[in-house]
This record gives C-alpha cells, sequence and structure tokens, in this order.
C-alpha cells in the first residue's frame, strides 16, 4: 500500500519515498558501527580486567623487603670522594715523626761529620801499611790491610780501623801492632825519596782497600776469617791455636780454625 492510500496522510511523492528509504538505510549502516565500536570496547575492557588479575597475582607475590623505601638524594645534593683514613698508629716498616726524631737524636751524624771520620780511618790504615808492611812486597801490604779491615768486621774487635790499629796503644810495647805503642812517631812518609814513596803507596792501597771494604766488596788476599799475622823471625806461642793460610814475603797468616 502506497501511502496516498493512507487517510489523512498527505500524500508522497516519488522523490521522498527514495530520501526516506536512504535514511533507512544509513541508519542501519549507522547502527552496525556502533555495535562493533561496543564490542571493541568490551572485548578491552575484558583484556584489562584480565591483565589486572595477573598484576595482582604478581603483586601477591612480593614480600615485605621488596617495599623498603629508597633514599634519594636532593637533586641540588653534590658528592665528595671519599678522605682516606690516617691511621693514628704508623703502619709496620714506615717512618714515623717519633723515630725521625730519635734517629736524629741518637744516630744521625752530619755528613761533613762522616767525611772527615772516613778520611781518618783512611789515614790510621795508611799508618798501620806503611809501618807494619813497607818493605813487603805489594800482596803482602794488600794483606795486612785486609787483616785489619776482617777484624773491624769482627765481632772480636773494635768496630773502627782505628780502634783496631790503636787498641791497647796506651801500653808500652803491649799492644795488636807493635808500631802503634814503640813510644815513637806515628807519622810516615818522613824521610829519603824512598820513605815517601812508600808512604804514597801506603796510602793508595789504604784509599783502595777501604772503599771496597765500604763498598761491601771483599778483598781476596786472605780468606776472610784470617786476622792474626806475625814476622817469620818469631814464634809466637799462640800460632799454634790458629790455622795457617798464607806466606807472604817475611810474614805469615793465620785464621780461626
Amino acid at each position: 500500500m502506497s501511502a496516498a492510500g493512507i487517510p489523512g496522510m498527505p500524500a508522497m511523492s516519488t522523490r521522498h519515498q527514495g530520501d526516506r528509504l536512504a535514511r533507512g538505510q544509513h541508519a542501519t549502516a549507522l547502527n552496525g558501527r556502533v555495535r562493533q565500536l561496543l564490542v571493541g570496547v568490551l572485548f578491552a575492557l575484558g583484556f584489562a580486567a584480565t591483565a589486572g588479575s595477573a598484576d595482582e597475582m604478581r603483586v601477591s607475590l612480593l614480600t615485605p623487603e621488596d617495599f623498603r623505601p629508597i633514599a634519594i638524594a636532593p637533586y641540588h645534593q653534590t658528592f665528595e670522594p671519599a678522605q682516606p683514613v690516617v691511621p693514628d698508629v704508623a703502619p709496620t716498616g714506615s717512618v714515623t715523626p717519633a723515630m725521625l726524631e730519635r734517629y736524629v737524636r741518637q744516630k744521625y751524624v752530619p755528613t761533613p761529620k762522616l767525611v772527615a771520620r772516613a778520611a781518618r780511618e783512611r789515614e790510621c790504615l795508611a799508618e798501620a801499611i806503611y809501618h807494619e808492611a813497607r818493605g813487603e812486597p805489594e800482596k803482602g801490604q794488600w794483606a795486612v790491610a785486609q787483616i785489619i779491615l776482617n777484624r773491624v768486621a769482627s765481632s772480636r774487635y773494635p768496630n773502627s780501623v782505628c780502634s783496631v790499629v790503636y787498641q791497647n796503644a796506651e801500653n808500652l810495647h803491649r799492644c795488636q801492632f807493635s808500631f802503634a805503642c814503640d813510644g815513637k812517631s806515628d807519622s810516615g812518609g818522613v824521610g829519603n825519596r824512598i820513605v815517601r814513596q812508600s808512604w804514597v803507596k801506603s796510602n793508595l792501597i789504604a784509599y783502595a782497600a777501604y772503599k771496597d771494604f765500604q763498598d761491601g766488596k771483599p778483598l781476596r788476599t786472605l780468606p776472610t776469617d784470617a786476622l792474626f799475622y806475625h814476622a817469620k823471625t818469631v814464634s809466637p806461642e799462640w800460632a799454634a791455636s790458629y790455622r795457617e793460610v798464607a806466606e807472604i814475603g817475611s810474614q805469615i797468616f793465620y785464621a780461626l780454625r
């Protein structure tokens, strides 16, 4: 039935009928799109609900230790490198001010004094070589020098050259080296050319031997334990208590047994 056949309704043209039909089709399409959007929203809400359940399950597995507060420094705070801690007691092997003070007070010797002491040591050694062996071959002079330096290194005798050479020198004719207690001058080099040359040579040997001794280089003319000698013209009783290690020129040298 067409609209024209309904009483009270205005007659509708064919054009109007086409417009109405188009609007109905548009509304149907729109409703279809709305339904699709609703389905999408519901699906998203369901996924979120599922994810929320998973998050709740994951949170339920955490412990109170996981919720400890984290200290965060203010943004304006600056950090300085840690300063080394200086112990009150110095570690083993280090030098402390107290140790330095004690060393200066008890053991320190100024350099000029050390130089003067070394010069005097060489002089005492030269005097002993000159008076005890200037007429001996050079090897014999080196041997006398070594006897003296061996004694300096030995705990049996004083620890300096001059103390060894002039040990008991206050006792007339009863000291370690006869020239030191014979009552005569110990100066050398006074006399003719031969005497002066002998004094120079004694000083050269004394200088070289004492330098090696200071540097810790052993002299090799005699063993390091050779401490005694005497001229062949005498036969002291003490010689039998030691072992003979060398016979050089007119002298015999001995070491401890």
